[in-house]
C-alpha cells in the first residue's frame, strides 16, 4: 500500500480523457485488491442509496471502472444510475483502512460474462483473507454476498482520499 491514500504518487500519468481523473498503477492496485467496496447513488429527490460492491476493476483506459452489484439487490442502484447519470464507490482495505472514493459518470449496466464472475470470486476471496486478518470469521463475511451479479460501468472523473486522519476528504 502507498503511505498516503492522497499522495501525489497516486496520480496518473496523465493518459486519461478531458475530465476523467486518471488512475495510476499504485491505486489500480488498491482498487483491484481485496477492499470493502460500497456503491452509491441518488434518486430524484437526492436520496441517497448504497449496496455493496463486488470485484471493483479499473480498465485499460485508466478511468473506467467496472464494479459488480449483487443481482437481486441492485434494482435502486440501476435505475437511480440509469435516471440521473451518477455513481460514486468507496473502497476501504480492511487492514490499513486507507480508503478511497470514487465519483462518476453512469456508462453502462449489464449481465456479468464468466470472465466477470470469475474477476468477482477473486475478489471475494481476498476479501474473506483481509477481513479474517482483523478477526472476522471466513462463514460470516461470506454470508455478505449473493451468487448472482451484475455490471456497471462508470467513468471517473474524481477521487478523494477517505482514509481517517487529516487529509480526509481531500481531493486526490
Amino acid at each position: 500500500m502507498p503511505k498516503d491514500a492522497g499522495s501525489k504518487s497516486l496520480r496518473a500519468a496523465g493518459k486519461a480523457a478531458a475530465g476523467c481523473f486518471p488512475i495510476d498503477s499504485d491505486l489500480k492496485q488498491i482498487v483491484e485488491s481485496g477492499v470493502a467496496v460500497l456503491v452509491g447513488t441518488g434518486d430524484a429527490q437526492h436520496r441517497p442509496h448504497v449496496t455493496y460492491g463486488w470485484g471493483p476493476r479499473v480498465r485499460e483506459d485508466g478511468s473506467t471502472i467496472d464494479v459488480f452489484l449483487d443481482e437481486p439487490r441492485a434494482a435502486q442502484t440501476l435505475a437511480n444510475a440509469r435516471a440521473n447519470r451518477r455513481v460514486a464507490m468507496t473502497i476501504a482495505d480492511p487492514i490499513s483502512v486507507r480508503s478511497v472514493q470514487f465519483k462518476g459518470a453512469f456508462i453502462d449496466d449489464g449481465a456479468a460474462t464468466d470472465e466477470d464472475i470469475a474477476w468477482v470470486q477473486r475478489h471475494r476471496e481476498a476479501f474473506v483473507v483481509s477481513t479474517s486478518l482483523i478477526g472476522d470469521p471466513p462463514e460470516i463475511i461470506s454470508r455478505m454476498w449473493m451468487d448472482e451479479v451484475v455490471r456497471v460501468s462508470f467513468m471517473v472523473e474524481a477521487a478523494f482520499d477517505q482514509s481517517p486522519g487529516p487529509n480526509a476528504g481531500r481531493p486526490l
